[in-house]
């Protein structure tokens, strides 16, 4: 079966899925780009205040990896997905129900706020469960030679969220302007989730176990009667594994919400219009859209762990003259467009579209959903959910802060890559699980011999139901 064919039947079969990965980050980014008005409602004016409620989200990520990552693996993807949804419409629309600071009656505002960081922890449980989540079933469906690029998806749809969030903001403020959306425009974008959401809810009812799953889950009596701590017991047992998941997820996380969320919000108060944060952020959500899928087939080339270290290098090399540029021409179009749209999009292009493919080859089938669960979210919510409040701080300190905080993330996300480098080199990381090739192997290898590894969930009596090419 052609690439192509075979990633019009992920788009057919698992739409949902990604349907559902991009409500999940549009949520996310709604509070981001609100932020200003968020911070006016419910934090007394503080900025520190409503970044540090940005990350009680990150913060609940572990534990909602656990609990739903156990849940994917003993009882199957396909329920943990349907949970980790549902969870992040209540949490979304319930944000834009609450009672503020502006309803005359102290305790009311108080409340508002208790219930904002509850509906966050929420929120945080189950986006946490549903990026692992999805990131197994991509991987498990997949034929080896497209797996980058399959799982390229998830940071492409991604985008789609984010870009949504920005239009849907831009949108409020065009229809009702400036006081219109401080006043009461800004729960609309909040409240609207529940239409995405609700077709994900429905398109995901008949979505298929992943026949990797099935069959790891007959070979494994155990795995059928394990408790969520016996889980966690055979997770723990590749802890080297899981180590190096919490660091590659660093360049990415700071990248996605210390940067890409944050300097929009940063524009936005250093005289950059709201057509002028439209565009650049059009331009750097676009091309990790566009970009996506290129990024995954050099990835599924060269090999996942080789683009990874290029990745982090060149965040390492560039996140700090980027930055430059941008806080000192924050107003200035063209400079922001090139600086902030074309270079931290292309970076943010090149790490999100591999990160997620290289997380699922750390662990076996029986424990890629909780190990990822826990790993991945425990490194979100360090260098993600506290990324925003440690520019801002930065940026207090000296101007030239945040771009510290991009270059010396892009040495985390660098020196993890180069150990796993090392370590599977010499046997003592037992990776990758999925394709055993490429992965840190030969420029430019052959990938001829790449689908007799493992088979995908797709077979050519599928092909009456391919896309029209």
């Amino acid at each position: 079966m052609s690439a192509r064919h075979e990633l019009c039947q992920v788009f057919r079969i698992y739409w949902s899925l990604l349907l559902g990965n991009i409500v999940e980050w549009y949520e996310f980014a709604v509070y981001g780009y609100l932020a200003p008005h968020l911070e006016k409602h419910f934090f007394s004016g503080s900025s520190l205040g409503v970044w540090l409620g940005f990350s009680v989200t990150f913060l609940a990520r572990p534990l909602g990896g656990i609990i739903l990552g156990w849940i994917g693996d003993k009882y199957g993807r396909s329920m943990s997905i349907n949970i980790s949804i549902i969870g992040m419409l209540l949490g979304t629309c319930g944000q834009g129900l609450l009672p503020t600071l502006d309803c005359g009656t102290p305790w009311l505002g108080n409340l508002g706020l208790v219930l904002l960081i509850c509906l966050r922890f929420i929120q945080g449980i189950s986006a946490a469960g549903e990026v692992g989540t999805i990131s197994s079933y991509l991987a498990e469906v997949a034929s080896p030679s497209t797996l980058s690029r399959c799982s390229s998806l998830i940071n492409s749809t991604a985008s789609v969220g984010f870009l949504s969030a920005q239009f849907m903001c831009f949108l409020m403020e065009t229809l009702f302007g400036k006081r219109g959306v401080e006043d009461w425009a800004w729960r609309v974008p909040f409240i609207l989730a529940i239409i995405p959401g609700g077709i994900a809810v429905v398109g995901r009812r008949g979505i298929p176990e992943s026949s990797m799953f099935l069959e790891a889950q007959k070979t494994n009596e155990e795995a059928a009667h394990a408790t969520i701590f016996d889980k966690l017991e055979q997770a723990f047992r590749f802890w080297p594994n899981m180590l190096i998941t919490f660091g590659a997820v660093s360049t990415y996380a700071v990248l996605q919400y210390g940067c890409l969320v944050w300097v929009q919000t940063f524009l936005a108060t250093h005289g950059a219009s709201k057509d002028h944060q439209m565009v650049v952020g059009l331009i750097t959500r676009c091309l990790q859209i566009v970009l996506g899928l290129p990024v995954g087939w050099l990835s599924d080339i060269v090999g996942v762990g080789w683009m990874m270290t290029i990745s982090a290098g060149l965040t390492m090399i560039s996140g700090l003259p980027l930055w430059c540029v941008v806080a000192s021409h924050p107003a200035n179009l063209l400079a922001t467009s090139l600086a902030f749209g074309l270079g931290f999009g292309l970076l943010g292009t090149l790490t999100g579209s591999i990160l997620f493919h290289f997380i699922v080859e750390m662990f076996p089938t029986e424990v890629r959903n909780t190990s990822i669960g826990l790993a991945y979210n425990v490194g979100f919510a360090i260098f993600g959910g506290l990324a925003p409040f440690e520019a801002t701080l930065l940026y207090k300190a000296h101007w030239t802060g945040p771009g510290f905080l991009y270059m010396f993330a892009g040495l985390g996300g660098l020196a993890v890559s180069l150990a796993a480098r090392r370590l599977h080199a010499t046997g003592a990381l037992d990776i990758p699980y999925i394709r055993k090739a490429p992965f840190f192997g030969p420029i430019w290898p052959s990938t001829a011999k790449m689908d007799a590894e493992t088979s995908s969930e797709f077979t050519d009596d599928s092909d009456n139901n391919a896309c029209a090419v």
